[in-house]
């Protein structure tokens, strides 16, 4: 079978990046999976947005945790730098927002961003997480990721129910088995630049699904099939849709 398509970020090749705009699209051309990423804010929220830093996607200058989540959704998340002023009236939406727009449409991965893991084990981003998807009653649909490894094992000791995925942009194939079996996680999500037939091979081997991001070109995905990949995050999810369609 061909891998699930996840949208990175919505379709964020045509809309401004974690925006309901961007979600929406994704929907529209049939995405299995939609992942978005979250901050922390000042009056500890959740915003979706995937920089700690507003400037690069929105007209606001700045660190995100320097901003309550009201004064977040007074900039536009437009991205101006690439959309002009077209989708000038995107806000940054909350994490709760998001999900209840995805609810019974989409399945979601959240990516708990480095920037906002700290010591606060019961109180800070990974109960916040936890708290949200259950909350929205999805605690089927979500699966937490992160790069870190402490942020997962919070997220496995506060919310055993939601799901798990490790992400991985350096490490050995052995080390990705090992980093999913420290937190007990069976979803493991290398960097594309990873994948070799022995990390595919021992992760099968140790029962993980095995996703990999991001892949825009449908060359690329057709060479990259040969690793039976479970998933795959593009940018451009209705153009990497047709190509599996093509190849089932």
């Amino acid at each position: 079978m061909p891998p699930l398509i996840i949208a990175h970020r919505g379709d964020s090749a045509h809309r401004p990046e974690n925006t309901l705009a961007s979600f929406a699209s994704a929907l529209e051309v049939g995405a299995d999976i939609v992942e978005l990423d979250v901050q922390l804010t000042k009056d500890a929220r959740l915003a979706v947005i995937h920089d700690a830093a507003l400037e690069r996607t929105t007209d606001g200058r700045g660190p995100v945790r320097d901003r309550t989540l009201h004064e977040l959704r007074a900039l536009s998340a437009g991205y101006p730098a690439r959309f002009g002023t077209t989708y000038a009236g995107e806000r940054i939406p909350a994490l709760e927002e998001v999900l209840a727009f995805l609810k019974g449409r989409a399945r979601a991965l959240i990516e708990i961003k480095r920037e906002s893991v700290s010591d606060d084990a019961q109180g800070g981003v990974e109960a916040l997480c936890v708290e949200a998807v259950r909350r929205a009653g999805m605690t089927g649909d979500v699966a937490l990721i992160s790069f870190e490894a402490r942020a997962l094992l919070r997220c496995r000791e506060l919310g055993p129910e939601v799901k798990r995925g490790h992400l991985f942009n350096r490490a050995t194939p052995a080390e990705v088995v090992a980093g999913a079996r420290s937190v007990d996680c069976d979803l493991v999500m290398p960097e594309k630049g990873l994948l070799t037939d022995e990390l595919v091979r021992l992760c099968r081997e140790a029962r993980l699904n095995v996703a990999t991001w991001v892949v825009d070109d449908p060359a690329e995905l057709r060479e990259l099939l040969r690793y039976d990949l479970f998933a795959v995050g593009t940018n451009r999810p209705g153009v990497l849709l047709e190509e599996t369609l093509e190849t089932e």
